[in-house]
């Protein structure tokens, strides 16, 4: 699932631009993204970050400064990992 800070309205925009195929959560109010330590200096804007939450509703592992290249396939190997 996905979680930025901008509106519903300018989400779905986005949504659709890219045919996201899962959720996405609008955090207007930065809560959930101050609460996983993910906002920028002054606290303007969010920074691009992964969390990876166990079955358990733990953190599993973070990657704090996402680079698109090669993420995806980041994650797999830890959650491959973590899958033993």
């Amino acid at each position: 699932m996905g979680v930025s800070a901008d509106k519903p309205e300018v989400q779905q925009r986005f949504i659709d631009k890219f045919e996201l195929t899962f959720p996405m959560i609008s955090d207007a109010d930065k809560s959930i993204i101050t609460a996983y330590g993910a906002r920028e200096v002054l606290g303007v804007s969010a920074k691009r970050s992964t969390f990876l939450i166990d079955p358990q509703g733990l953190i599993a592992h973070v990657w704090p400064r996402v680079k698109l290249a090669g993420h995806a396939d980041d994650v797999l190997d830890v959650i491959r990992t973590h899958a033993g």
